[in-house]
Formats: structure tokens, C-alpha cells, sequence
């Protein structure tokens, strides 16, 4: 579709610097260190918690992260064996991802920030109250759901603000602007991402298709889950940006989860007081 005047002046340029994602920190080496591990069957958790505690900078953000109020746990958790055993692999692998990402956005992209954290709750709320399994899989999922926001923000804040500023002139939702402008959305750019670090199917899934779940190829249950979180948290007032429309859910959502009033009450009555406590979160609360 054509670029509409005065939105981006040099659009090929724009798509070209966001796909070359340069501005990205590096794979943290203890996720390269982690990805090995894990793919020796006999390794213990706590052989591979002492391995990874040995980069100390990123340790010491993940422990301040679990420890935080965003999870709750009962009790200080002092090592990355015992988050291990209570996150599992996978939702431990995003947190490393998280601890380096968002710690780069700039302050007037902090409410993304806390919408991200606000997700993550109300996803977690869901597969709680729905009894699935692997519920801090599902919270990191939509801790991560966002992610191709966060990098546009880092490489190209100033051109994402205009494509931000014409969704709501316009009256779309910011992903169907972005594919109109960008000719591809945030979804698209979150699962590059999962591909190029190696984030598993049940994780990229939702990121990818949160927006489009009726076209999810796999993992549906999780990304009906992640997208009813997103919509529930924005329809809360808890968007990553203001004054956007606020589309309606996918009617595939309603094959995974059943949306009952009762339920809709009970997870808005669950969701609620805990979008209000991270109202004025920051990145380095938590990191």
C-alpha cells in the first residue's frame, strides 16, 4: 500500500534500519551459554543454575526480577537454580531476553513498559483461573508480546512516534498502521526476533500472532490467552499508548477460552488491583 505524505519521508530506508535491528544489545552470551546447556538431557538444574550465575550483571537483574513484586513469590529467591525449578527453561530464557531489552527504552516509552508487566499478570490470571499448565510460560509470553514495539522504539523512535501519531488521527489500530506504513507490524518484527534467538514455538506464537490469533499455526490456546490479556489490560486503561481504538477480540479467541460473563468478572475482579499497583513502574524497578 503506499505510503501516505508526511507520515515517513523515506519509507524503503525506515523498513531497511528496523529489519537491520542494529541498535539491539547482543545475545547475551549467557543465553548463548544457556541454549548449549539445555540441550544436554542429563544436565542438572543445579549444575545449570551455578553455570549461568557465573555472569554476575545478568544474575543479579534476573534475581532482582523474580524477586520483585511483579511475581510474588513467597519467600527470597537467592538462586538462579531455585528460579529454575519454579519458571522452568523457557520462561527463565525470555526473562535473560527481557533483562536485556527493555533496560533500553527511553522514559516516554515506559508506559509500553508497564503494559508489557500489566499483560504478564493478566495472562498468568488467565491460565491460572483456566488451571493450564506452564502458567509462567504463558506470563512471559505476554511479558515478551510486545516486543517488536520495544524494538522499534530503540531503532527508530522518532519515525514510530509519526506511525503512532497516524493510527490515532486515523482511527486504526496501531498493528493495521504499522502494516500499512511499515508493511509489516510489531507482531512480525517479535517473531524475527524469537527466530533469531531461538525462543521455542509456544512462546514465539503468541508474540507473533496476538493481534491475528485466528491465523496462529500452532499453540493456539496460548495465544487466545495472550491476545484476551491484551485486550483486557488496554480495555482497563492500561495501553502501551493512549487514545488508540481498541479493537474486538478475535472470534477464534472464543474456541480456546470460553468468555462467559462470569469469567470476565472474575479475571477483571483478579487483573484489576494488580494493573493498579505497576501504574508507575519503571524498567529499573524490577531489573
Amino acid at each position: 500500500m503506499k505510503m501516505k505524505k508526511g507520515i515517513i519521508s523515506d519509507q524503503a530506508a525506515f523498513r531497511e534500519r528496523v529489519e537491520r535491528i542494529s541498535n539491539l544489545p547482543t545475545l547475551p552470551n549467557l543465553l548463548e551459554k544457556f541454549n548449549e546447556m539445555i540441550k544436554d538431557p542429563s544436565i542438572s538444574m543445579d549444575t545449570l543454575g551455578r553455570e549461568l550465575s557465573k555472569d554476575q550483571a545478568i544474575t543479579s537483574k534476573l534475581l532482582k526480577l523474580v524477586n520483585s513484586a511483579f511475581y510474588g513469590f513467597p519467600g527470597r529467591i537467592s538462586t538462579l537454580t531455585h528460579a529454575l525449578v519454579l519458571l522452568g527453561y523457557d520462561a527463565l530464557k525470555g526473562l535473560i531476553i527481557t533483562s536485556s531489552i527493555f533496560e533500553n527504552l527511553s522514559p516516554d516509552a515506559y508506559p509500553l513498559w508497564r503494559h508489557s508487566i500489566s499483560v504478564s499478570l493478566a495472562s498468568r490470571a488467565i491460565a491460572t483461573t483456566l488451571s493450564l499448565q506452564d502458567r509462567e510460560e504463558f506470563a512471559v509470553a505476554g511479558l515478551l508480546h510486545d516486543i517488536g514495539k520495544v524494538i522499534l522504539h530503540i531503532e527508530a523512535g522518532k519515525e514510530y512516534r509519526e506511525v503512532i501519531n497516524h493510527a490515532k488521527t486515523s482511527g486504526q489500530p496501531l498493528w493495521m498502521a504499522e502494516s500499512e506504513i511499515l508493511g509489516f507490524d510489531h507482531a512480525t518484527i517479535g517473531l524475527w526476533i524469537c527466530k533469531e534467538w531461538t525462543l521455542p514455538g509456544k512462546l514465539a506464537t503468541p508474540i507473533g500472532y496476538h493481534h491475528t490469533p485466528s491465523e496462529a499455526p500452532e499453540h493456539t490456546r496460548r495465544v487466545a490467552v495472550v491476545s484476551l490479556a491484551d485486550i483486557l489490560v488496554r480495555g482497563m486503561g492500561s495501553g502501551a499508548e493512549d487514545d488508540l481504538p481498541l479493537e474486538p477480540a478475535d472470534p477464534s479467541i472464543e474456541k480456546e477460552i470460553p468468555l462467559t460473563l462470569q469469567l470476565l468478572e472474575q479475571l477483571v475482579e483478579k487483573v484489576e488491583p494488580e494493573i493498579e499497583s505497576v501504574k508507575d513502574l519503571v524498567p529499573e524497578d524490577v531489573q
